[in-house]
């Protein structure tokens, strides 16, 4: 047992030697390979210095950028954003080689290098001044305590409260040992600070518990993200709602989405010295109280076109999950019915050959764009998604509504330059089909792209002012509306017009064929011109098919355009309209079914195709029996 001890000991005490020696660098014993804000990472087998993303990892060398003399020897960098290592450079080949990897080698410090902690606020204030000697030149620094939940603060007179052993600290008055979770740094008032990772809320029973909206040392900068600022912690003292704000207390950070902003003139707001949250509205004679785990305080700052709109702390609260509409409850299953019948229209399209001419194939694309267009819709209203997921199918369903109207503009200027232009019957119209399709699918698919690709930057940037900004993938996963957010017409501008301004176009064109088929149908009857009656007869069927589905689409659009502008829901009449309407409208994979799929001469070519198949595989397990007979025969002939 005592030499069991003694080794556990002396194991010990090798690696605290080794932190010593690594950790707390002295003397210039090795220099930093790359500059200020740098790190190495390796590329291509090669080893090259690269700006560090992550602001929180600092370093206080005063001799650096080594690699850049082109000399032998050795130098410390941290790798890959994960740890410190030893580099070397060969003596004779000059290359960069990795020699040794360090864990644990940050020091832990509060704030970043040149400030100190605020104890009142919880955040960092710029002061130059030493960190108590402790934090000596040639160290690397990792700052504050992001991945903590709830952090406490203890605050000592001097260093001499605690002790550093290799990565451990030691707190001295209670003899508590700290492995990690935990960071230093010298206050404005030049005592120490000791910030602990505590394992639970059970120390809110202690102190008073305050909920911050980002993690440590992130504040919203320009809406509800969160970024490192590290001069914005918890001040009290911004509203008169919080009592007691002189008294200290202890942060969790609750970083939960979706956010509402509690508006003071709304809501009669309290926070009392407890810790409890309570919110009543100032309209209603009830009152209803929220708890730390539904709200919390940030500090907001947001820019516009140059033009700072907001720069102060806020409550915000999570919102109370409104109750499903009654359109989304019943149109969500229409619209998994519709999914299915474009399935199965895509699928007998690629299963009859016969079907894939131009105007077949041009109608597979539209039936997979408006099929991609219903799934995403599905999918938001079965589940919640938030922030990247919710962003993705937001632009994903925003794109696809794009695709799909666009394919049916194409199909409406198809079926007129194939039949409502004069070169047509008369003339030689271009019969290279593929290089056609392909135009059409640069223009189907690309067009759409580039429009939403615009809309994307024009979300991510302050170029548009606030009633023309797009919102996608923040308030739900499409196109925020003026009914979401009141005062933003982006709905109406991005999405409601193109499309509207495409189905005008569709209706003219339609016009000018329908106007031209007349006048060439009397012509071919006056001509008695049997070949080309029967190609009319064809365009003909095509057009017809063209019209009922631009009717269905132009009709139900025309709903749409409506709904944007007049709120269905102000009353029950109104209401039960709209469900009754998006119904109709969710069941377009069902028209698109009928109207191309549901006709003799389909049925015949799918019962043609299924005899062919079938023949086939008789033909396959016949020609099998034979071979397995032959090699039957064969074998007992051998015996």
């Amino acid at each position: 047992m005592l030499a069991c001890s003694l080794t556990m000991k002396c194991s010990k005490l090798y690696v605290i030697l080794i932190y010593l020696n690594i950790v707390l660098v002295r003397g210039n014993i090795h220099q930093k390979c790359c500059g200020v804000g740098e790190q190495i990472v390796e590329k291509e087998f090669r080893f090259i210095c690269e700006k560090l993303i992550n602001r929180r990892l600092q370093d206080t060398f005063e001799d650096r950028e080594f690699l850049k003399r082109n000399v032998t020897g050795t130098c410390l960098e941290i790798f890959s954003e994960t740890n410190i290592t030893l580099f070397g450079v060969d003596e004779i080949t000059r290359s960069i080689e990795k020699q040794k990897e360090y864990e644990g080698f940050f020091f832990p410090k509060c704030c970043p290098l040149k400030s100190h902690y605020n104890k009142t606020t919880h955040s960092c204030t710029e002061e130059v001044g030493n960190f108590f000697n402790i934090l000596k030149v040639d160290s690397f620094v990792q700052v504050g305590l992001p991945e903590c939940e709830i952090i406490s603060d203890q605050i000592f007179e001097s260093m001499e409260a605690v002790q550093l052993i290799g990565k451990e600290l030691l707190l001295k008055e209670d003899n508590t040992t700290l492995e990690d979770g935990y960071c230093l740094d010298s206050t404005l008032d030049g005592k120490l600070v000791v910030r602990i990772c505590e394992a639970d809320t059970s120390i809110c029973s202690q102190i008073r518990c305050i909920s911050k909206c980002c993690p440590d040392g992130q504040s919203f900068i320009n809406g509800s993200f969160c970024r490192d600022t590290f001069t914005h912690g918890v001040d009290l003292h911004f509203t008169k709602a919080i009592l007691e704000p002189d008294d200290p207390f202890i942060i969790i950070h609750n970083n939960f989405k979706p956010l509402q902003l509690l508006s003071e003139r709304k809501y009669e707001i309290q926070l009392d010295k407890s810790g409890v949250f309570s919110a009543r509205n100032r309209n209603s004679s009830s009152q209803s109280k929220t708890y730390n785990h539904i709200y919390c305080v940030e500090h907001a700052f947001k820019e516009m076109n140059g033009t700072m709109t907001m720069n102060a702390y806020r409550i915000f609260v999570k919102p109370k999950q409104p109750p499903i509409p009654k359109k989304i409850l019943i149109t969500r299953y229409i619209k998994i019915v519709s999914c299915i019948f474009l399935l199965l229209t895509i699928a007998v399209y690629l299963l009859l050959p016969k079907m894939r001419n131009l105007f077949g194939k041009m109608l597979l694309n539209y039936c997979v764009s408006t099929f991609i267009f219903f799934a995403s819709l599905t999918l938001t209203q079965f589940y919640q998604l938030r922030d990247i997921g919710c962003k993705f199918i937001g632009f994903l369903s925003f794109l696809s509504s794009f695709w799909s109207f666009t394919w049916l503009h194409l199909m409406c200027i198809d079926i007129w330059f194939s039949f409502g232009t004069p070169r047509t019957l008369y003339g030689t119209l271009q019969k290279d089909e593929t290089k056609r399709l392909l135009q059409y699918s640069a223009i189907g698919w690309g067009f759409p792209i580039l429009w939403v690709t615009f809309i994307a930057l024009l979300s991510i940037t302050n170029i548009m002012p606030e009633l023309m900004h797009p919102y996608i993938g923040e308030g739900k996963c499409f196109l925020e509306d003026s009914e979401r957010r009141p005062g933003n017409y982006s709905y109406i501008l991005y999405l409601t017009i193109p499309l509207l301004i495409q189905q005008i176009f569709n209706v003219l064109l339609f016009v000018k064929t329908i106007l031209y088929c007349l006048r060439i149908k009397a012509e071919i009857e006056r001509m008695n011109d049997c070949e080309k009656r029967t190609k009319m007869n064809s365009c003909q069927e095509r057009l017809s098919l063209i019209m009922k589905l631009a009717i269905i689409m132009g009709v139900l659009f025309i709903f749409e355009t409506v709904s944007s502008f007049v709120d269905f829901r102000k009353n029950v009449c109104t209401e039960y309209i709209e469900v009754v309407w998006d119904s109709i409208n969710c069941f377009q994979g069902v028209y698109i079914f009928i109207i191309f799929i549901c006709k003799k001469k389909v049925y015949c070519n799918i019962c043609e195709k299924i005899t062919i198949l079938k023949s086939e595989m008789s033909s396959v397990t016949s020609n099998t029996t034979t071979q397995v007979s032959m090699h039957n025969i064969s074998e007992s002939k051998n015996t």
